[in-house]
């Protein structure tokens, strides 16, 4: 199996369970060797594909998915799944070209913001979204962007 058809089974995982394969169960069912699975995946944790969580082979991230709790859940039909940021929450519909309700806090006071995309419209649609860092420097430390 080669990276691209490793990264693809990620994707199909989470679209399908809302959360990251764990990597024995996930080396098996990609017909891989463990030493296999971690070697694909430090290819494409490289190549920004992917991100593993520091000083491991664990997924952290799959944009526009993420591994770990984050303050943007994503919800489509009996499924959820965590995004990493507002950008890779509303990336969730488009991914699965799905319905989604999205909810956040508000950032200024902490009351909770309920999204939806709803046939590829976002309701409400009086909302602004704010990126602290310019998206070409986002990889200098995507873990805080």
């Amino acid at each position: 199996m080669n990276d691209a058809a490793v990264r693809h089974a990620i994707f199909q995982h989470f679209a399908a369970h809302g959360s990251a394969p764990a990597n024995a169960d996930f080396a098996m069912r990609c017909g891989l060797s463990l030493a296999e699975l971690h070697a694909a995946l430090d290819r494409l944790d490289a190549a920004h594909a992917i991100v593993l969580k520091p000083g491991t082979h664990e997924l952290w991230m799959a944009m526009p998915f993420s591994a770990v709790p984050t303050g943007y859940l994503v919800e489509w039909g009996e499924r959820s799944a965590y995004a990493n940021c507002a950008w890779d929450a509303f990336g969730i519909a488009a991914a699965l070209d799905t319905d989604v309700t999205i909810t956040t806090n508000d950032p200024l006071d902490g009351t909770a913001l309920v999204v939806r995309v709803d046939g590829g419209r976002v309701v409400p649609d009086d909302h602004v979204v704010h990126f602290g860092v310019p998206a070409a420097q986002w990889w200098t430390d995507i873990g805080f962007t």
